[in-house]
């Protein structure tokens, strides 16, 4: 059975992918799959959560978790969103929206990628090179400031 999925990031209509996988599928290989096509770090910390229909956190699969978990075991637990939290340190995650079976095709390998639309995020926020951070974010100088003005407001 495959099953389609279409994931995207809130807020952002310039990125989507349907993606086609083998109900068969673990969380990991689901991991591994997003991970290459996006071309991701895969030794990065990740983590799934099945969200209800208020998309309110109910479960969550971390590496430990994703390889006994198949897309096939979320299904009959009622799976409808899965929220893939690639970046933890910034909360960044692809938004995961189960759209149900499809036919499989003859001669085709799953999984594959159905449709995308714009390019992948990336992993990571950009790091603002340390040049670039002195032209954004002015720095005092020595004569900019006077010392005892600092201690003023703390002195009784």
């Amino acid at each position: 059975m495959i099953y389609s999925f279409i994931t995207g990031i809130k807020n952002n209509r310039g990125f989507m992918r349907e993606y086609h996988l083998p109900s068969e599928y673990s969380l990991y290989d689901f991991k591994r799959f997003i991970v290459s096509e996006l071309g991701f770090d895969d030794s990065q910390q990740s983590v799934f959560f099945m969200l209800d229909k208020n998309e309110r956190k109910i479960e969550s699969y971390s590496l430990f978790d994703m390889d006994t978990v198949t897309l096939e075991d979320l299904k009959n637990r009622g799976m409808k969103i899965l929220l893939y939290t690639f970046d933890m340190f910034n909360d960044r995650s692809l938004h995961i929206e189960f759209q149900g079976e499809v036919e499989a095709l003859p001669r085709i390998n799953y999984p594959l990628v159905a449709q995308s639309k714009g390019d992948a995020p990336g992993q990571f926020f950009e790091k603002i090179e340390d040049d670039e951070l002195d032209e954004k974010m002015p720095l005092y100088d020595d004569d900019d400031y006077d010392e005892e003005e600092l201690y003023d407001d703390y002195s009784d």
